[in-house]
């Protein structure tokens, strides 16, 4: 396998990962708080420097083993992308903006493709939904 596939496949898990991670409903720490003989679940979670409690629900015995479950899952993910990203780091790919000369020429090909739409279909003589006679 060459190292242009390998790359290919590392980014397709890597995305594939990060799909299934945007998807999971609970993430962080989960806690039970009590107020007034009644139970709530929140999970804790660190964002930034400071841990914020999100509210999820009354406390129930299974919602509580899928914010378990959600985070074992979570950290199981990232885990696999920190080591995706090591792969890429050591086959030489590097993420990121693209060079300003492609940024350049995606913006020309952009801003000229409904004029070669039209330049071609005038070179071919057929009508074209896009080949309106020119006014002058």
């Amino acid at each position: 396998m060459s190292a242009f596939d390998e790359i290919q496949e590392a980014l397709r898990q890597r995305a594939d990962l990060n799909a299934r991670l945007s998807l999971i409903p609970y993430e962080g720490t989960p806690e039970v708080k009590e107020v007034s003989g009644r139970k709530y679940l929140y999970t804790r979670k660190r964002i930034g420097s400071r841990v914020a409690s999100t509210y999820v629900g009354a406390y129930s015995d299974d919602l509580y083993q899928l914010i378990l479950r959600s985070t074992r899952e979570a950290r199981e993910f990232r885990k696999q992308i920190r080591k995706l990203d090591k792969l890429l780091a050591n086959l030489g790919y590097q993420g990121g903006e693209l060079p300003p000369r492609v940024v350049h020429n995606l913006d020309f090909a952009r801003a000229n493709m409904k004029a070669n739409i039209y330049d071609q279909a005038i070179l071919e003589g057929g009508p074209h939904p896009f080949c309106r006679p020119r006014r002058s």
